[in-house]
């Protein structure tokens, strides 16, 4: 199921990318404004984004709403300009010119507010229950402007094309609408106006959604989102700004949305922020490889064709001609050459992308208990014990139970549903003091025997550390729990 769902995500995030670079090809070819290119920027960013974290992170709709407003991006002018060449250039005998021409006028709203989808999601993938107006707001606002865009007559539909006017107007000549009847204008104004204060009003929210769970949050969350957050405001006061310039002041609509596009290139720009540097859906080891191994390639190449040539010229000016040679002892030199020169790029990797095996975090964590264990703070043993068997195994959540472990569990993190857990008891002599619980790994990663015994070699050690807590006095834990934001699940 896993990889089927990693090359579904790869496929469509390589797809949505692609359709956004055919976009920039046609916008180039008809002139548009190039403040378009940015959009696109944006759409080939958010497609491999989403690609990279779909694959890693199938549960999480953060991935796919990123391929789908990547699509969405991409199809901003392909309609329009196939109803150019087949109305303009051919002068309406191409088929379905005007269908693709209507289509083209108004298939590009849903692109304007989608943002606003991901951000009230990130970084979880869930909205929370209060925070899901966002949605209903996006859906009738996108319809609303979509439908007023819809049903206008050509002259009228000139100011939301996305192809220079010129060229529209060129267009529109060999025009046949497929609309029957129009609504009076002012309704339609109307109408436009109302869908896209909704649209920015979504924005809005979407901001202020992020801006106030910020607040709540607390570790790695906290930190994932700051980012996130600043480029979500950003995006709220250039979408603001651009509803006031097209309704009040009557700037062209592509004017009043050029600092929204220029803003919005901070939100790939953060969520790659977040991914690297807070390890945002843990997918920091396919980055780390990616680094290495594409690098190391380059390297190689590079040194082959230079080494190749520098030995030819050197057989020529023994030899007078070209020797086979050269390529052998080439290939030899690159080999040799391979090994430490990896080595070496994965140290230097490593330094910016810190990944370390789960038995090395745990094992360290061991040491330390070891090294306090007769000056023990008990609640915070338990704690990061959770936390840091979370960390090591990039678990979906994690539940520590003392005693006989019926009740609650005495503290717990994320959630623990499905399968793929594993459990080791916390025993100290001949006694056991309770048990944990780990959840399933992200990207459906099977625990190993081995993972098994370094995680039962730590828990050892802290129930060590608890029963010499007991016999000196220290006071026995007490039943606190510590959820992360969102319904949490958590069984045994």
């Amino acid at each position: 199921m896993g990889r089927r769902h990693g090359a579904l995500a790869w496929t469509l995030g390589l797809g949505s990318a692609g359709l956004c670079i055919a976009g920039a090809v046609v916008c180039l070819a008809l002139d548009a404004p190039r403040s378009f290119l940015i959009v696109y920027l944006i759409g080939v960013t958010l497609g491999l984004l989403g690609g990279v974290v779909g694959a890693r992170e199938p549960r999480n709709a953060i991935g796919w709403l990123m391929i789908v407003q990547s699509a969405l991006v991409g199809v901003i002018q392909l309609f329009e300009a196939y109803g150019y060449v087949a109305l303009a250039t051919n002068h309406g005998t191409w088929p379905i010119g005007s269908v693709a021409a209507w289509l083209g006028a108004w298939i590009w709203v849903p692109s304007l507010g989608f943002l606003a989808l991901i951000t009230v999601r990130f970084p979880s993938g869930q909205a929370l229950r209060r925070w899901r107006a966002v949605d209903w707001i996006y859906v009738l606002g996108t319809a609303l402007f979509s439908l007023a865009i819809a049903l206008s007559p050509s002259p009228h539909m000139l100011q939301y094309s996305p192809i220079p006017a010129a060229k529209a107007s060129a267009m529109y000549a060999y025009y046949a609408d497929p609309v029957p009847a129009f609504p009076p204008p002012q309704l339609l104004n109307f109408v436009a106006a109302a869908g896209l204060t909704l649209i920015l009003a979504g924005n809005v929210v979407a901001a202020g959604s992020l801006i106030e769970r910020y607040r709540r949050a607390q570790g790695d969350e906290r930190l994932q989102i700051k980012w996130f957050a600043y480029a979500g405001g950003l995006c709220a006061i250039a979408a603001v700004y651009g509803g006031l310039a097209w309704n009040l002041w009557g700037v062209p609509l592509y004017q009043a949305l050029t600092p929204l596009e220029v803003a919005a290139l901070t939100i790939p720009a953060t969520i790659g922020i977040a991914i690297l540097r807070y390890r945002l859906y843990n997918i920091d080891l396919i980055i780390n490889r990616t680094l290495v191994y594409g690098t190391l390639t380059a390297i190689l190449g590079a040194m082959y064709a230079a080494a190749v040539t520098l030995f030819n010229r050197l057989f020529i000016s023994v030899s007078g001609q070209k020797s086979d040679a050269a390529y052998v002892v080439t290939a030899f030199v690159v080999v040799v050459a391979a090994s430490p020169l990896k080595d070496w790029l994965q140290r230097q990797v490593d330094r910016r992308i810190r990944h370390a095996s789960p038995a090395a975090v745990l094992d360290e964590f061991r040491a330390n208990v070891e090294a306090v264990v007769s000056v023990i703070d008990v609640q915070r043993v338990a704690s990061r014990l959770v936390d840091r068997a979370v960390e090591a195994f990039d678990a979906r959540g994690a539940a520590l139970y003392l005693g006989s472990g019926e009740g609650p569990p005495t503290y717990a993190r994320g959630r623990l549903d499905g399968d793929g857990h594993v459990e080791v008891a916390l025993r100290y002599a001949d006694r056991r003091l309770g048990h944990l619980v780990l959840g399933s790994r992200r990207g459906d990663v099977e625990y190993t025997e081995h993972d098994r015994l370094v995680l039962q070699r730590t828990a050892d050690s802290v129930g060590e550390a608890l029963a010499l807590a007991a016999q000196l006095g220290f006071q026995p834990l007490t039943s606190t729990h510590r959820r992360t934001p969102g319904r949490s699940r958590l069984g045994r």
